[in-house]
């Protein structure tokens, strides 16, 4: 089955304006609004005039794997809670659900013990039914995926290429085939036949850590995209966890960095397990537990161990859903 993804959209997904596609589109009167809207109409919504321009010549492209545009049916929920969600996503493979997923993320130069570490992390995930999400690049990441598929277990690989580009070696060719032979997904914000780019590699990485609840970093050097990765999962208020390594070796320092901001120091793989079993089960699950008797919010958060701000986000959902009700003294309880 073929399909065909329009130039408008296709034009929008390369866009690297700082933009939220949810507002621009809601203020051109939707998808439909959007592609039919001429210049004017999509200047005057908030669309700058460059990037009008080539919405307005952008060609349709043919695409051999499904797509989803924002707001669309399909869509991965998990990269709504990202401020700037991408527009359009590509995916190969199985769906994106909402199996709960860890990130393992670390440096395409890594060392002998990144490579173990990572290995023995994908392996653990799989065994605890959660799904791999990395980047599918050479060291860490292939290593954790390569751990996960050894287990069985289900990975999700979000590259910094559209899904048809054949920037990758033959290396990380088989790896997408192995991932999609164990009923894996692949996943790219770009049009399929995109290469990748400067640009574009640092993008996915906040797609890995919303698609996780969790992410962590095995090695990392300052300046690695790892750590690009932990900063887009702690701005969703994700926990990061990061594995310590030598003092003077430049492919630790990201992660010791990590650990003195304040991250989960892995000192030992129980530890992931611990950490998975908190944030893995479902949140609103979670919550509810918590309820077993009027609570406020601040006493939700603790008993949680969760960020105020994402307590108070799920409340509101579950008061909407009327699961919650909020009571007088403004505690919360069970409905």
């Amino acid at each position: 089955m073929s399909y065909v993804i329009p130039g408008r959209w296709a034009a929008l997904a390369r866009s690297t304006d700082a933009l939220d596609p949810r507002v621009l589109l809601q203020a051109v009167g939707g998808e439909l609004g959007f592609l039919s809207a001429d210049g004017a109409a999509l200047v005057a919504a908030g669309f700058r005039p460059k990037l009008v321009e080539r919405l307005l010549s952008a060609p349709d492209e043919p695409s051999p794997d499904p797509f989803y545009t924002i707001g669309s049916p399909g869509y991965p929920e998990a990269l709504l809670s990202l401020a700037q969600p991408p527009a359009l996503v590509c995916v190969r493979g199985a769906p994106i659900g909402d199996r709960p997923g860890l990130a393992v993320v670390g440096a395409r130069a890594c060392t002998p013990y990144g490579r173990v570490v990572a290995r023995r992390l994908g392996a653990q995930v799989a065994n605890l039914g959660g799904a791999l999400v990395s980047g599918a690049a050479r060291g860490v990441d292939e290593s954790a995926h390569r751990g996960a598929l050894e287990e069985g277990g289900v990975t999700v690989a979000v590259l910094g290429q559209g899904l048809c580009s054949r920037a990758s070696g033959p290396e990380a060719r088989r790896l997408h085939e192995d991932i999609l032979r164990g009923g894996g997904s692949l996943v790219s914000e770009l049009p399929p036949r995109d290469p990748p780019s400067k640009i574009t590699f640092p993008r996915r990485n906040r797609l890995i850590a919303a698609l996780a609840r969790a992410t962590v970093v095995v090695e990392a050097s300052l300046l690695s995209g790892a750590i690009h990765t932990a900063k887009a999962a702690r701005d969703l208020s994700r926990e990061v966890w990061a594995v310590p390594g030598r003092i003077d070796a430049p492919a630790s320092a990201g992660c010791l960095l990590l650990i003195a901001e304040g991250c989960l120091c892995v000192r030992e793989l129980p530890e992931v397990t611990a950490g998975w079993r908190r944030v893995g089960q479902d949140p609103a699950a979670r919550l509810l537990g918590a309820l077993d008797a009027p609570r406020g919010l601040t006493e939700i958060a603790a008993r949680l161990d969760a960020p105020l701000r994402e307590v108070l986000g799920l409340l509101t959902k579950l008061e909407l859903t009327g699961a919650v009700v909020r009571l007088p003294d403004q505690r919360y309880a069970l409905s």
